[in-house]
């Protein structure tokens, strides 16, 4: 556990400012860095003109390298504008781990909210230095996530995923609960079935409708989810030109419909084709119902006052005679 002395630190306090050279700090080192799918060109046209506000902060090694605690994105700007020094703040080189850590989380939740990949990099790091509990009690609220295990079981597994996967949940292209359900995948069916979402572009509940189709299909049929998303019917869909992006999304998802209720789907094919001989009236329409669970459907009549309303209830009644086939 973390001591009061380096607590102390974590405050502010014996904290040294010195210019150093940018080649000798280690860049490599990922110890305390948090960040994650950041944009450098805000940050480098800020320095250009007006300068480097807060300077990084720095611990110095044995080697004479120094590892950045805070201010890593200050430092890559700075190198792709080609500056070779800058002005830097120094803990001592005794200050610990945890310390550090620390002030590396509160520099960056002061002013903004953590991505997904950077709270899931926070809860890896904090694992090295406390116990769960503490972590689910006083830091998953520190970085906007719920107090609960789950969540930092859950936030445990966001870092690990595929580059691929972690940038399209930074850019908001994969929602974090898909990407939840995707670290739980192994490798290949993980792989297939993000680069699904991913040319898809889905919302975020057709998302969830994708992942949970092909999982259970899956796991009817006694195959893999790769086997299911890489179904060359799918795939088809996916390359076929005339079809736009929601096009395809739209189509897939009734692909894995059929596959998953085949026995629903070919009743609502059945209904349809019914439906589709009886010539309704403009603004009526008859919905199904829901999954066939009973007999009911409901009739809707749209209408702007009572004289269109008995028109519409009189061509009704001019198309339900005794030869309308039944829908049983």
């Amino acid at each position: 556990m973390p001591s009061k002395k380096s607590n102390e630190l974590v405050m502010g306090k014996h904290q040294a400012a010195a210019t150093v050279k940018l080649n000798m700090l280690d860049l490599d080192d990922g110890s305390f860095r948090l960040s994650y799918g950041f944009d450098l060109e805000p940050l480098k046209e800020s320095i250009r003109r007006i300068g480097l506000i807060n300077p990084p902060l720095l611990r110095k090694r044995s080697d004479d390298r120094h590892q950045i605690i805070c201010g890593y994105k200050r430092i890559r700007a700075l190198q792709a504008l080609g500056v070779s020094s800058a002005p830097c703040q120094l803990v001592p080189p005794e200050t610990g781990d945890a310390a550090c850590l620390l002030l590396s989380l509160h520099d960056n939740i002061s002013h903004r909210e953590l991505n997904p990949i950077e709270k899931s990099l926070a809860v890896k790091r904090l694992l090295s230095y406390y116990r769960e509990e503490k972590i689910v009690s006083d830091f998953l609220p520190l970085i906007q996530l719920q107090p609960h295990i789950t969540q930092l079981r859950a936030y445990q597994l966001l870092c690990l995923l595929d580059k691929e996967i972690r940038d399209a949940l930074v850019a908001g292209i994969i929602d974090v609960h898909s990407a939840l359900s995707l670290a739980r995948l192994d490798p290949e069916s993980r792989a297939c079935l993000a680069y699904l979402l991913i040319n898809l572009r889905l919302s975020v509940s057709k998302q969830a409708e994708v992942i949970t189709s092909v999982v259970e299909i899956g796991l009817r049929d006694g195959v893999l989810p790769q086997a299911v998303a890489g179904d060359p019917a799918i795939q088809a869909i996916l390359k076929n030109d005339k079809l736009n992006r929601p096009q395809k999304g739209d189509a897939i998802l009734r692909l894995l419909r059929e596959k998953r209720y085949p026995l629903l789907t070919a009743k609502e094919k059945q209904v349809k084709g019914m439906l589709s001989k009886v010539r309704l009236p403009r603004g009526v329409s008859i919905a199904l119902p829901p999954f066939f669970e009973d007999n009911r459907y409901c009739l809707s009549v749209y209408f702007t006052g009572l004289p269109e309303l008995k028109e519409r209830l009189d061509e009704l009644d001019s198309i339900i005679t005794d030869d309308l086939e039944p829908l049983e």
